[in-house]
């Protein structure tokens, strides 16, 4: 990528819209394309005239990186993406080689299933040098959106442990962000662009996606608005990830469906937003034990597959 122009280059827009976005947090004209119209509206508090030009004028400015190029051109960009390992072997397998820069995988499971013990297991991972299947090439961070308030470093000692990782020199790159409602979730997504460039963020996890939002939005008459929410929020931390070549790992909660039968079928939450979204979908079924089993339920990439890991103190493993 040649030199980013930044917000100062600039010329469609007034010196008081520019201050605006620098004050939200853009530095780059190439993070304008993370907000659509709405969000420069709601969030920056652009007028919708300014919000067009600024747009408009971005994708001016940074057209070189979305011209069309040929497919050898495009499979040697694609090498630019690193691969993220899970901490199973088995789990590395069936997505040929770990979570993927770049897009966002979901892990959906009910309550207990090992979601968030497998995203910790991905914080430890992703500190580990690219030799070993990890992102570090030197002072990376991490940052760990807990809507479940359930974080704590004393669950992540062993896990650090296991791969020979100081925990107190660990714990300083785990950037916790508590969201209290589901707008305030959206807006620290949206301006955490600094902490992403100031601490050269690598991994960024939500823990889960969708609890504010059924919390917030209730019952069918707000149905849309809920929709409309987590799409913008999903679609701006994949816009993210891309930009700055980050993992994005979500976890989901599920819930039934009634089937004539009349057993309870268990899908994930978000319906056909989320579908349609996200990069890679995974189920995590709960077996007798610690055992748990893990489908591909969708990819953009990736063919459908099934393996089991094993739920431990010191993060996922395999049987």
């Amino acid at each position: 990528m040649s030199q980013r122009p930044t917000i100062r280059e600039l010329r469609k827009i007034s010196e008081r819209e520019k201050r605006k976005l620098e004050e939200f947090g853009l530095k780059y004209v190439d993070e304008i394309l993370i907000f659509t119209r709405a969000l420069l509206i709601d969030q920056v508090g652009l007028y919708p005239e300014s919000a067009d030009k600024v747009l408009n004028e971005a994708v001016e400015l940074t057209e070189e990186q979305g011209e069309a190029m040929t497919l050898r051109e495009l499979e040697e960009k694609e090498k630019e993406r690193k691969y993220l390992k899970t901490g199973s072997e088995n789990l590395d397998k069936i997505l040929q080689g770990g979570y993927l820069t770049r897009t966002v995988t979901e892990l959906a499971g009910e309550y207990g299933s090992g979601k968030t013990q497998t995203c910790y297991t991905a914080i430890a991972t992703a500190l580990l040098p690219p030799e070993e299947g990890g992102l570090n090439t030197g002072d990376i961070s991490v940052i760990l959106m807990d809507t479940e308030d359930s974080f704590t470093s004393k669950r992540m000692t062993p896990i650090f442990q296991r791969f020979d990782i100081n925990p107190e020199e660990a714990l300083e790159r785990v950037i916790v962000m508590r969201p209290r409602t589901s707008h305030e979730q959206l807006r620290k997504i949206l301006t955490s662009l600094p902490t992403i460039r100031e601490k050269n963020t690598r991994l960024f996890i939500i823990d889960s996606i969708t609890k504010l939002l059924r919390i917030d939005f209730e019952g069918r008459s707000e149905l849309y608005e809920r929709q409309r929410m987590l799409l913008q929020t999903i679609e701006t931390l994949r816009r993210i990830a891309k930009l700055y070549n980050m993992v994005a790992l979500i976890t989901n909660q599920v819930v039934a469906v009634p089937e004539e039968t009349f057993n309870r079928k268990q899908v994930p939450a978000g319906g056909n937003i989320l579908g349609h979204t996200v990069d890679t979908r995974l189920y995590i079924k709960r077996l007798p034990g610690d055992i748990r089993l893990v489908e591909i339920l969708d990819s953009s990439w990736l063919p459908p597959g099934k393996t089991k890991i094993k739920i431990t103190d010191s993060g996922i493993t395999d049987p």
